[in-house]
């Protein structure tokens, strides 16, 4: 195939060789283009100073490499590395990278095929829109127009301290307000008051959204329905019991609307065993300025990872890209290992199934520390051991106890007497 001697050719340049040895579908070229190129990159690493394979060493190396092949099957490979030598017209280098993302998405639709008529496949429709997405950004690539903001716009924005604040002033102080495109990790241990600690933020993030905009909470533990109530304890700062009083009076969805401005400001959306596709497009449809991601470790789409902690790293960043693509923040929720249970302040590397892919995926990590000591059941400690929103002359993190009120589902800010953070409550 005349694509296949062509890519050996341009990819012999290691410029070539980084940007589009990746992009090669192994399925859509022939055998020994496949073990060319692998060789290709072998050399390279073997040479890191080479810009260019020569190919009289390259040659002498792939026979000690393949020392097991046939005469026949050498002189096929020779024949074919002599024909490499030849470089390809610089006309040609962009009618090769066309022929090489056509041939990538010709493969991924073949796949996703075979895949669909063993039913491993979900949701078609929207696998095929992803395939011809992919194909369209990565063909009209020379078409995307470099970030034009105004420098000025951009420290003005700094300046006026614009975005999202926390409910937690401890946060407020360590961190800039959030922005679109801001994506950050919420992590507990299990039944510590993750789900408490992000409806408390969230009915603060809301009343500050523009007023077509919503937080929209994917819900991948448990009934969504139940969370609802908790959304309405830390909304208006009451018991459940107290929202019964309001209920009965008939004022309980008026005191609501008053605090979010509408009732259907939150929006909680069950995403059990739905994939990344069908939740872009909830994502779509919602208008949201905010999202939580509970639990994003849930959710279907990136089985092409063997190992969990990779496959964790591509859903992280999978989120990370939405809150960027899709202009919200992001807000993902992880539970702490094992390793940092009975912690105040538990360590960046304690993330479930996870040293470092998840960390490395997002702008900011707000740890939940607990105790097991029941007289400190009230009080939970907030570290940020990753904080790329620090505010200048700020600890990056603010390694706080604050008070869990259960009863009200808020997380509140606690006085620290004479500096000491293990201060209980009452």
């Amino acid at each position: 195939m005349a694509v296949d001697i062509n890519l050996l050719r341009m990819l012999k340049h290691r410029e070539d060789f980084r940007r589009v040895f990746g992009r090669v579908p192994g399925s859509a070229i022939n055998p020994e283009t496949k073990a060319i190129l692998s060789d290709y990159k072998k050399y390279f690493d073997k040479f890191p100073d080479h810009a260019t394979v020569d190919m009289t060493i390259f040659v002498t190396l792939f026979r000690t490499w393949h020392s097991t092949l046939t005469d026949e099957k050498r002189s096929v490979y020779e024949l074919v590395l002599e024909n490499a030598k030849t470089d390809v017209p610089e006309g040609v280098r962009q009618e090769i990278m066309r022929n090489v993302l056509e041939l990538r998405m010709s493969t991924d639709l073949a796949n996703l095929l075979l895949e669909f008529e063993e039913g491993n496949v979900s949701n078609i429709n929207a696998e095929i829109k992803r395939i011809q997405t992919a194909f369209k950004a990565d063909a009209g690539i020379s078409e995307i127009t470099f970030i034009q903001d105004d420098i000025h716009d951009l420290l003005d924005a700094d300046e006026a301290n614009e975005g999202l604040k926390f409910r937690l002033s401890c946060l407020n102080t360590s961190m800039r307000p959030l922005r679109d495109g801001d994506f950050g990790i919420v992590a507990g241990r299990p039944d510590k008051g993750k789900t408490t600690f992000i409806s408390s933020e969230i009915t603060f993030f809301a009343p500050q959204l523009p007023p077509d905009r919503n937080v929209l909470w994917l819900n991948n533990e448990g009934m969504g329905k139940r969370i609802i109530p908790r959304v309405y304890q830390s909304a208006l700062g009451l018991t459940r019991s107290q929202l019964l009083v309001l209920k009965q009076a008939n004022k309980l969805k008026e005191a609501y609307v008053a605090r979010m401005g509408r009732l259907d400001r939150i929006r909680i959306v069950d995403i059990h065993g739905m994939d990344n596709f069908s939740v872009e497009q909830i994502i779509e449809a919602n208008n949201a300025g905010v999202v939580i991601y509970d639990m994003i470790d849930n959710i279907r789409g990136f089985g092409g990872e063997s190992r969990t902690d990779q496959r964790l790293e591509e859903m992280y960043k999978w989120g990370r890209d939405c809150a960027v693509n899709m202009s919200h923040v992001g807000i993902a929720t992880s539970q702490i290992s094992v390793e940092g249970d009975n912690m105040q302040f538990p360590a960046m590397s304690m993330l479930k199934d996870s040293k470092t892919g998840k960390q490395g995926a997002c702008d900011f990590q707000i740890m939940l520390g607990s105790l097991h000591d029941p007289g400190y059941a009230n009080v939970r400690w907030i570290g940020v051991p990753k904080n790329k929103l620090r505010l200048d002359n700020a600890p990056a993190d603010p390694r706080a106890a604050v008070k869990f009120d259960g009863p009200r589902a808020l997380f509140v800010d606690m006085p620290v007497m004479d500096g000491d953070i293990n201060a209980k409550t009452e």
